[in-house]
């Protein structure tokens, strides 16, 4: 009668374990992809403009110099926009002095550390798709 009530007690249990693992929510699952809306245009991206940011340590900064007319603002990671076929390396006097045409969807993320926009700009550019940084600059 003990080995009944052993078999029974463990088919009871497995039964509750049974019924507990099937009923046990599912994991969420990251989304596979983002979309980014620019200008009227929604892009499928790996990561968000948030996350690139993070990834990248690229936080947007914006301070102020001089007093006056003499005062000009100096501009670190500001959202650009979104390029298609952009352009690595370094331009100088209305040409690529060197780098290379990387194609397809890029999230351009621009700094300005003189404050002029005409004399230096740094940009950093990162694929839609597979989320590698790209680095350009002009001046």
């Amino acid at each position: 009668m003990a080995h009944h009530l052993r078999n029974f007690t463990l088919l009871i249990v497995l039964t509750i374990m049974t019924v507990l693992i099937v009923a046990a929510p599912a994991k969420a699952q990251a989304a596979k992809w983002h979309h980014i809306t620019y200008q009227g245009k929604t892009y499928r991206s790996k990561y968000t403009i948030k996350q690139m940011r993070k990834k990248y340590h690229l936080k947007y900064r914006k301070t102020y110099h001089g007093h006056g007319t003499l005062r000009y603002s100096t501009t670190f990671n500001a959202f650009e926009g979104i390029v298609h076929n952009a352009h690595t390396g370094h331009w100088e006097s209305g040409s690529w002095q060197s780098g290379k045409k990387i194609k397809g969807y890029y999230a351009e993320f621009v700094s300005q550390p003189t404050g002029d926009g005409s004399i230096v700009d740094y940009s950093s550019l990162i694929n839609l798709r597979t989320g590698r940084l790209y680095k350009a600059h002009n001046n």
